[in-house]
């Protein structure tokens, strides 16, 4: 992940912290503090201890690397794809396209049983689309913090 060092840079200096400061406060070590503050990348736990100490989202720290806007289709495939993988992120387009989509997949189950009499198709459907909704959830839960 990508962090945003310029705003690691202005919370620290706004709070009148030396890099050795944020490092004790965030329990990491100072040559950590200095490589983010330079651009590296960041783990989610140092991510984490970092927002903890300012007192800041997780995704507010994190640098806006949404990609373009994928079409739906595109959105909806990788949901589907990462339908098991409860670690990583979600962008919000990504999260929505995929509420959009079972959302219809559950009109069209429940469509089908009144057509034929029977609560079946619902609750295959909602069976089906339950661990991809609820690891969405998770990764974009991930991504706020």
């Amino acid at each position: 992940m990508d962090i945003n060092s310029v705003k690691l840079r202005e919370l620290r200096l706004a709070r009148y912290w030396s890099q050795e400061q944020l490092a004790t406060l965030s329990s990491l070590n100072l040559r950590t503090i200095q490589r983010l503050e330079s651009g590296a990348k960041v783990s989610t736990e140092s991510l984490r201890a970092l927002a903890a100490v300012f007192e800041v989202p997780v995704g507010s720290l994190l640098l806006n690397t949404d990609k373009p806007s994928q079409s739906a289709l595109a959105s909806i495939h990788e949901g589907i794809i990462k339908g098991l993988e409860f670690s990583g992120m979600t962008s919000r387009a990504d999260f929505w396209w995929l509420a959009l989509a079972i959302t219809m997949l559950l009109a069209f189950a429940k469509l089908l049983a009144e057509a034929f009499a029977s609560p079946l198709p619902v609750q295959i459907a909602s069976l089906l689309v339950l661990l991809p909704w609820v690891a969405a959830c998770t990764r974009r839960r991930v991504m706020l913090g």
